[in-house]
Order: structure tokens, then sequence, then C-alpha cells
């Protein structure tokens, strides 16, 4: 079985541009063979790695499904654009860990959303009790690959208008997703790159689910407790770790 590669992009582009029924039913052993047995040989193979970086993991991640529900929503596309792993393992249930594909290539990245503001309080809190330290991560993500932030939904009267304008919109927002840059093609092991990728959003998705005591404990394991896969995560951990 081939992992993910070129041809999981090209299929999931050409599934962007023909989204319908005779298409896929037509397209389908592509689909198999590209995207769903790699998302689920990732997930089988990305476990025991991400268990070693979040032990809160349950061991079991989820593969999403290429259906889209329109049973609610018939004007979406019947089939998603994107596809991902999840490795969620902590507390709320509105936020994700996650390594995803669509038509540009692949991401690893994490969010969470929820219409409630209670959810989101812990990472709304998170970053503005700490924001120096949030924005010296931000810096080394961007100096190693760059990161994209997207948020939805944002309420109307801000929530914290003293806060830094920086993190304003993640703070408005109902929902918010931080990804990896988009990158084509694997330059090497696919799973060693998603895992790396992952190692470098893991704080974010420590900001999102932990709570503010315990932060700065979870924070400071990175690159001590549990060791950086390259130079790279190593800076990164740093930047967000350090006092």
């Amino acid at each position: 079985m081939a992992g993910l590669s070129r041809e999981s992009f090209k299929f999931m582009k050409e599934l962007s541009e023909n989204n319908s029924k005779p298409w896929f039913d037509a397209n389908r052993a592509r689909y198999d063979a590209h995207v769903r047995l790699p998302l689920k040989e990732l997930a089988e193979g990305l476990a025991a790695p991400v268990g070693s970086i979040l032990p809160e993991f349950t061991g079991k991640a989820k593969v999403s499904r290429i259906n889209n529900d329109i049973r609610f929503a018939p004007n979406k596309p019947i089939y998603k654009e994107h596809m991902w792993v999840s490795f969620g393992g902590m507390m709320p249930a509105e936020a994700d860990f996650f390594v995803g594909l669509n038509g540009q290539g692949w991401s690893a990245g994490a969010g969470i959303g929820s219409q409630k503001r209670e959810p989101l309080d812990v990472w709304r809190e998170n970053l503005v009790r700490h924001f120096a330290r949030w924005h010296r991560y931000m810096e080394a993500l961007n100096e190693v690959g760059g990161v994209k932030t997207y948020s939805e939904n944002p309420y109307a009267k801000p929530l914290y208008p003293d806060a830094p304008l920086e993190i304003q919109p993640l703070l408005q927002a109902r929902s918010t997703w931080l990804v990896t840059t988009a990158k084509p093609d694997f330059a090497g092991d696919p799973m060693r790159e998603c895992f790396v990728d992952m190692c470098r959003m893991l704080p974010t998705y420590l900001f999102m689910v932990t709570p503010g005591g315990e932060l700065m404990a979870r924070l400071g394991e990175l690159g001590k407790g549990i060791k950086a896969p390259d130079k790279g995560v190593e800076k990164i951990w740093k930047a967000v770790s350090k006092g």
C-alpha cells in the first residue's frame, strides 16, 4: 500500500473540482489507495509517537469520513475537500490535535470551537495571561516553516478589550484553527515529517486545553521530560518553555 504522497493531494484537488457522486464513484479506487488507507496507516503509525508527547492521548486516533453531513446543510458539497487524522486526548471535547490534507498538500495543527463561550475560556485566558510566551512561540514557529491561522464566527463585542491587538482575532473567534504551512510533498519519511510538525503545534494544543494553573508545568516539560525530535522543534519548544 502506498503512503501519503502527491497522488493523495492530486486526488483531493480533483475532488474539489468535481465534487459529485458520479465522479467519486468512478474514482473510489484512487480514494481508497491514496487517501483512506494511507490515513488509516498514518493514524496507526503515529499513535505511539503522539502518546509520547501527549500522555492524555487515548491511543486511538480518528480518521475523518469523506462524506459531509448534509442533512441540515444541504448546500454543503457532498464530499469533504480536506481530510484529517485526529489525536485529541484532553478536555474540552471541542479541541483537537491533528494532521490533515487537501488539494494543496499536508499540514499539522490544533483547533478549538464552540458556540458557547465557556469551553473556550481556558484557551482565551491562557492567551491573555501568557501573551509574551505566546508571542515568542509564534515568532519561533514562523522562523521554522510558518503557521496559518483560521478564525470564524467572531463575537461583535470585544471579550478582552485591553488585550494586545495581535491576539484579538483569536480571543473573539468562536472557532479557531492554527496549522503549519501546507507542504505539497514529503522530503523523506511521511510518518516522521507529520510527527515533527505535530510537535511544532503541540504548544498550541496545550494553550487551548490546559488550565492556567497547569500550563507552565506542561510547557516546562517540552525539551526536558519530553524530547524534541529535531533542532527546529527544540528551538520552538525553548521559546515557549523559557521563563
